[in-house]
């Protein structure tokens, strides 16, 4: 099956509207050049684009003597087969664009990225080394916001929290979890390797890869079900039919926020942290306009501002970041060090073969 590098979200419930769904606008039909002078910078729908809209690309518009544009992006998998032909013909169907690292991989593999040079920002230098993404030549990508992926549950089913991943193999919790659908948007081969296996370093041959499959495999029985649009769980969470399961913490936050009984749980042994970072199309003729943003969102107090208001934690260092201590907590829990952190590569290099074995393993 063709690349699972899901994006961030493709739904979000608007807090003020009571849990109306909101669904993305996809980018096809629009691989046209763009209007000269205008940036527009794609970005996951929802919510979030309206946060964005208000708090990131308002007052950079006002900074700069250029129009700037948002676009409601689809899953990173579709943007990056739009990517790849726009680009193939010359076009720029968006100027920047937020990709998962796995997209960001793949991108560079079919050249969709331009390359900045080193001393092209000033911000960049507060944002978290990992979420620079250097490729030969320069600096390919640059952190846009990270989120946790918890363990929630609905508090009028379930009192105590889920806080474990060895919930997943528990069978008090037998047909009763709603689980990411892919291996490349759960990492759930990495929580396997660290809970089973002491560490995600048997994950770098087939055959360890195989042997983390077999133990995953004892989670299917808990699986109420295996869901590839974080809308699908939201719903059945919020009206307590599936009561538990993993989602992204900030979507849970939003939720709790408009009423629902739902908790988001730090795991014991360490929730999953990933990422999205600002690309720029090579084809984009606005690549100044394109530079001076992601400058200006790399810029500290950007980034509180963002996680303020969409519970997405800063990208920046801890230490360049003045969010208070409880929402730091409520946001990061105990931080990126306790966290799990995705092996990107193994999505990239065996992407196929991994896709292969999931169904094989989990989905079949």
């Amino acid at each position: 099956m063709p690349g699972q590098t899901h994006g961030r979200r493709t739904f979000l419930e608007r807090a003020a509207a009571g849990g109306t769904a909101v669904t993305l606008a996809g980018l096809a039909g629009c691989t046209g050049v763009l209007e000269e002078d205008t940036l527009t910078v794609a970005v996951y729908g929802g919510v979030f684009q309206d946060v964005m809209d208000e708090e990131l690309f308002a007052p950079f518009e006002e900074e700069v003597d250029f129009e700037v544009e948002s676009e409601a992006q689809p899953t990173s998998e579709e943007a990056l087969t739009q990517y790849e032909n726009a680009v193939g013909a010359g076009e720029a169907p968006v100027d920047v664009a937020i990709m998962a690292e796995t997209g960001v991989r793949q991108g560079l593999n079919s050249d969709l990225w331009h390359i900045w040079d080193d001393g092209d920002f000033d911000s960049v230098e507060y944002v978290s080394d990992d979420l620079v993404h250097e490729a030969e030549g320069g600096i390919a990508s640059v952190g846009a916001l990270s989120w946790y992926i918890n363990l929630v549950q609905n508090t009028d089913v379930i009192e105590e929290p889920v806080d474990t991943w060895e919930a997943l193999w528990d069978e008090e919790y037998e047909d009763t979890l709603g689980l990411l659908g892919y291996a490349s948007n759960s990492f759930l081969l990495e929580v396997t390797a660290e809970l089973h296996f002491g560490g995600q370093d048997i994950l770098d041959d087939r055959d360890g890869v195989l042997e983390v499959f077999e133990e995953l495999e004892g989670v299917t029985d808990q699986a109420n079900f295996w869901y590839e649009n974080e809308a699908e769980f939201q719903q059945r969470l919020r009206d307590g039919e599936v009561p538990a399961g993993m989602l992204y913490s900030d979507i849970t936050l939003v939720m709790q926020d408009d009423g629902a009984p739902v908790q988001s749980n730090f795991v014991e042994e360490g929730s999953i942290l990933d990422s999205g970072l600002w690309v720029t199309l090579e084809t984009s003729e606005v690549k100044e306009e394109a530079r001076q943003f992601i400058d200006y969102a790399s810029q500290p107090e950007v980034q509180d501002v963002l996680a303020e208001n969409l519970y997405t934690s800063p990208t920046v260092e801890e230490q360049y970041s003045e969010i208070d201590d409880e929402l730091y907590e409520r946001i990061a829990g105990p931080g990126p060090d306790e966290a799990i952190t995705p092996k990107y590569e193994l999505y990239v290099e065996e992407e196929d073969w991994v896709s292969e074995r999931w169904e094989e393993f989990i989905i079949g």
